[in-house]
């Protein structure tokens, strides 16, 4: 169970570059990038990008650089830097991390959320939306009374980002492929594109009782938070 991986600076120079679809040009790199990056994940860097708990080569500990810095460092966008942080921020305060479990550093699910968005094309305000979206679904897990997910179901990184899915399916015409999902990140956790397909399903029929849409004026509320400015970003940039 490797932590996910920031990009290395020739993937943000290739990030983009796919259609939404996930043209089949990508197949063959692709593979060759997974193998590449699950082996840079077994010893927790990125090409070199040291972003666990120990010290980078240079000498910098990113367990001690500000949050923003931090996804500053590892988005592609100054756009995408404020939407992970302040969807980052916005999942802890929800309690999330109380709930569910993961064992790497939390950032780490921003950070792979945006990259994936980033990847396919997704507009940051197209970002904003699907982002906004799933912190209503988490909200709505987290609330109390809420049915208690199997303790198969508790890893907070799966629970996030493929409520991140849901909400994208729900929101855009042309929607990230699940098996795309599946090639950047399903297979970490699951053995088969078609065993994320289930647990995608749980969520779906289960946590959110088929019901995808929800209440625009929360959506709304989430939106201005995603894009405001916190002001403790400018002492942190």
């Amino acid at each position: 169970d490797a932590p996910p991986v920031a990009p290395s600076s020739s993937a943000r120079a290739q990030g983009g570059s796919s259609s939404s679809a996930g043209p089949a040009a990508d197949e063959q790199d692709g593979d060759k990038r997974r193998a590449s990056t699950s082996s840079a994940q077994h010893h927790g860097s990125a090409n070199g990008q040291q972003i666990a708990s120990t010290p980078s080569a240079s000498g910098d500990a990113p367990e001690r650089m500000s949050n923003y810095a931090f996804f500053v460092k590892y988005t592609y966008s100054n756009e995408c830097a404020l939407l992970a942080y302040n969807f980052h921020e916005l999942v802890t305060k929800l309690g999330v991390f109380e709930r569910f479990a993961y064992k790497h550093d939390h950032r780490l699910i921003s950070v792979t959320l945006t990259y994936i968005f980033y990847r396919y094309q997704v507009h940051h305000c197209d970002m904003a939306l699907d982002l906004a979206v799933t912190l209503v679904y988490l909200e709505d897990v987290c609330v109390p009374g809420h049915p208690e997910l199997q303790e198969q179901s508790r890893d907070a990184f799966n629970l996030i980002c493929y409520l991140a899915f849901l909400a994208h399916a729900m929101n855009a015409d042309r929607t990230i492929r699940l098996s795309d999902w599946y090639k950047e990140i399903g297979w970490r956790s699951f053995r088969t594109c078609q065993q994320l397909n289930g647990y995608v399903f749980f969520l779906f029929s289960q946590v959110r009782r088929f019901r995808l849409r929800v209440s625009e004026t929360r959506v709304k509320r989430y939106i201005q938070k995603l894009c405001s400015v916190p002001s403790q970003i400018h002492g942190q940039a």
